[in-house]
């Protein structure tokens, strides 16, 4: 049996339409997807220099989801996720605190299409003593997090969730670094 051109031609627009339609439900990264999870190496002691010393200053890059294009950090979303962050290990202060992190997202490499989809986030972040603004620390950190096809068969979502694990990665590391250069002895004492 022969298929007729015209029949074949509308099945081909149709699988198209459809294929378009999925494409263009790009969802932001959830705040949510982007706290990390407390771990026996990111706790801190009641000693610590860092309990209830850093207030979180400012958080640039990133930018909101176009819905038709893919997905995106914005700004806020990637603030508050840092803010919680620090908030669990009791690092935020209730007051000025003693340190000030301002954190630029400098990139975040997204493909255009792919079945196991990685996300690599590059973040500056910047320690600064609240009193003086000298720099304490002053570090970009790169993150890469991949989300397989068989985690997650739709590819916007793919995209949404390797940007969550990649920007939460990014945000674990970080903590990791901040606990390391506040223990005694350290060349970054802070």
């Amino acid at each position: 049996m022969r298929v007729k051109p015209l029949r074949s031609a509308r099945s081909c627009l149709a699988l198209l339409a459809i294929l378009l339609a999925a494409a263009g439900c790009a969802s932001a990264a959830r705040t949510d997807g982007m706290i990390v999870a407390v771990s026996p190496d990111t706790v801190i002691g009641d000693a610590s220099p860092l309990r209830g010393a850093i207030r979180v200053g400012t958080v640039s890059g990133g930018g909101e989801t176009n819905p038709l294009w893919r997905s995106n950090v914005a700004a806020d979303d990637f603030r508050t996720a840092l803010e919680q962050s620090l908030a669990a290990r009791a690092m935020i202060a209730a007051s000025p605190g003693r340190y000030t992190v301002n954190a630029e997202l400098v990139s975040l490499e997204r493909p255009l299409a792919a079945f196991d989809t990685t996300v690599t986030a590059k973040v500056r972040y910047t320690v600064l003593a609240a009193g003086s603004q000298a720099i304490k620390l002053d570090e970009t950190i790169v993150t890469p997090f991949t989300v397989n096809f068989s985690d997650a068969p739709f590819g916007p979502e793919r995209l949404r969730l390797a940007n969550e694990g990649a920007m939460r990665a990014n945000i674990e590391t970080f903590i990791k670094r901040l606990i390391d250069a506040a223990r005694p002895g350290q060349a970054l004492t802070l």
